[in-house]
């Protein structure tokens, strides 16, 4: 049972179109993450960061592949009406969401306290003038470094969104399936009562 319910998407829509509207955007945000990520990961062949930076590089590019490859799963389970598969992807969406939970607050960290020192950056910087390469090894706001930080940060909002409502719709159909049971006990005592001579136990 999930801890949040909902019965409808957005106030309007139905609950198998927020399953797949919110796989699709969060398919957009990790594929763009995800991108950036591994982007940033090749650039460190040529321009070296510190470890901690470095290993949060990584771990932000890895979850960003992961939520990219998971939200196909809820996406098409949900267009194919498939409620078993949709119910296996909010539980995985629940595992997946403390990782990207974590993933941003590293990078967090590593930006609001990096290695800044003068032999780093110039370590990273490995003669450059590239103005993306700056951005990349240097410190502070510029895009290289506030882009991932907001793609987290919308990555966290769209998985739990996609658990409540994944699950909201695992249960919905669970409840029609049962209504429609007992429904059809309730007509088949109407059609044919029991007798009032039949046995009692």
């Amino acid at each position: 049972m999930a801890l949040f319910r909902c019965r409808k998407f957005l106030g309007c829509l139905s609950l198998r179109t927020g399953v797949w509207l919110l796989a699709l955007l969060a398919i957009l945000v990790g594929g763009l993450g995800s991108a950036g990520s591994w982007l940033e990961v090749s650039w460190m062949a040529q321009h070296p960061l510190a470890l901690r930076q470095k290993v949060a590089t990584i771990i932000q590019a890895g979850v960003f592949s992961l939520l990219f490859l998971l939200s196909f799963l809820g996406f098409f389970a949900a267009l194919a009406h498939k409620r078993g598969v949709v119910y296996i992807y909010s539980k995985f969406v629940f595992i997946h969401a403390p990782l990207i939970a974590i993933a941003l607050a590293i990078t967090l960290i590593t930006t609001i306290d990096p290695d800044s020192s003068p032999d780093a950056v110039k370590t990273c910087l490995n003669g450059t003038t590239s103005t993306i390469i700056s951005q990349f090894c240097n410190h502070g706001l510029s895009l290289v470094h506030i882009l991932p930080i907001a793609l987290l940060g919308a990555a966290v909002l769209i998985q739990f969104s996609a658990w409540i409502v994944a699950s909201s719709y695992g249960e919905e159909r669970d409840r029609k399936v049962d209504f429609t049971d007992s429904d059809l006990e309730s007509s088949r005592s109407m059609l044919y009562p029991e007798s009032p001579f039949a046995a009692r136990r």
